[in-house]
């Protein structure tokens, strides 16, 4: 294949996908068998939001308002088990990402550990592809998500005002998404400011990709008027023009291990790092970014651990969502970071504490704020949740699954 080729291949693989018909959204009602009586002239409104999140049963959402009347009667949905006996479950729905994406990884890493801790809160947990962030923040406005994955600038810029998300919440910070480039090895990249003259990929007009591509390199000085060549074509054939020598270079902020890095590796390549004095005048301009280390061997021949710059993935939780849900999927990953760092390798770069202190400019969801304690009352939705099997119990006993 020629250079003209990679470029013209890749713009028309990019159009086709552009133009190929929408997924139809996930219809929850043909599953749902509960006879639930609905008086609001638009039964999608919850609490005065749009909410009709995708693979959730109706009967965990649907009500007109958060009293304790409605809490306890949704608090009371139940399912048979395996004994005869009737048990309260709830529901957890994770978008993320493609399926062969760090995004949807880490989401169904965290519903296995889920199901794992099921007897504890008997919540069903399921992750939900996407295209993405874009796609997320998306479905997230149409009210047909309960959580998903963004990146810490998508929070940031949705308290800021400056990209709105209605409803959105924050839950939690995870990985690391580190910038790093990933450079041919005759290509003599060592570093941002060897970038000049060189061939790179910034990705496709209006993609994620290109404008961090451009925010660093005006950092730098450089323009793209500085390169020999600038292509624009989706990430998707970053690996192919490193193999065939179309580019000498590409950049990725994303979660590591990737698997299109390790692959990239396999053609003479190596990573390098974002890092550097002109680097952290940009961390500091801006409250989303976050200096990162990649550890050493984290990659094949990288021996010693890399400075570079990048987000945090962030969990995000739609303001209605139910708070007892929100709670426990909260509760379960910061209670077994540990372990999920010796499980799957992305998670390693997480830290407990910064789960909760770093990149959550969004308020958090009520579930979140009752398990991080962020003030006296965060936790007085507890109220409206009974004993599972109270039958000695008055009513309004308050659930008392905080333990």
């Amino acid at each position: 294949m020629s250079v003209a080729g990679f470029a013209q291949d890749a713009t028309t693989a990019d159009s086709a996908q552009a133009s190929a018909p929408k997924a139809e959204a996930f219809d929850v009602d043909q599953y749902d068998a509960d006879d639930i009586k609905i008086s609001d002239s638009n039964p999608d409104m919850v609490d005065g939001w749009l909410y009709k999140p995708d693979a959730i049963p109706l009967s965990q959402y649907r009500r007109k308002s958060q009293d304790p009347d409605s809490l306890i009667a949704l608090s009371n949905a139940t399912e048979i088990m395996g004994d005869g006996k009737s048990e309260r479950s709830y529901y957890a729905a994770i978008y993320s990402g493609s399926t062969n994406g760090v995004y949807f990884q880490v989401a169904a890493k965290i519903c296995d550990m889920m199901r794992r801790s099921y007897k504890r809160h008997r919540v069903h947990c399921v992750p939900l592809r996407s295209q993405g962030v874009g796609s997320n923040i998306q479905l997230m406005k149409e009210g047909r998500v309960q959580l998903a994955i963004v990146q810490s600038n998508n929070n940031w810029e949705a308290q800021a005002g400056v990209n709105p998300i209605s409803g959105a919440r924050s839950v939690m910070s995870l990985h690391d998404e580190m910038g790093l480039l990933i450079v041919r090895q005759d290509s003599e990249i060592e570093s941002i400011a060897d970038l000049r003259g060189k061939r790179i990929n910034i990705g496709p007009e209006g993609s994620a990709s290109r404008e961090l591509w451009l925010e660093l390199l005006g950092q730098y000085g450089i323009t793209l008027d500085d390169m020999e060549t600038v292509y624009s074509v989706a990430q998707d054939y970053n690996r192919l023009g490193i193999c065939e020598d179309y580019i000498d270079a590409f950049g990725l902020w994303i979660g590591h291990p990737a698997s299109i890095i390790e692959d990239s590796l396999a053609c003479d390549a190596k990573v390098i790092g974002m890092g550097g004095p002109l680097t952290q005048k940009l961390v500091l301009a801006n409250h989303y970014f976050f200096d990162q280390v990649l550890p050493a061997r984290t990659y094949d021949r990288q021996e010693q651990a890399i400075n570079s710059y990048g987000f945090k993935a962030s969990l995000m939780a739609y303001e209605v969502a139910d708070p007892y849900v929100v709670y426990w999927v909260t509760r379960i990953i910061h209670e077994n970071i540990e372990q999920l760092k010796t499980e799957f390798p992305t998670f390693r770069s997480v830290m407990a504490d910064d789960m909760y202190e770093k990149g959550n400019f969004l308020p958090f969801h009520k579930g979140a704020a009752c398990y991080w304690e962020t003030d006296l009352h965060a936790c007085d939705w507890q109220q409206f949740y009974n004993e599972p099997d109270s039958v000695s119990n008055a009513a309004n006993t308050p659930y008392t699954y905080m333990q």
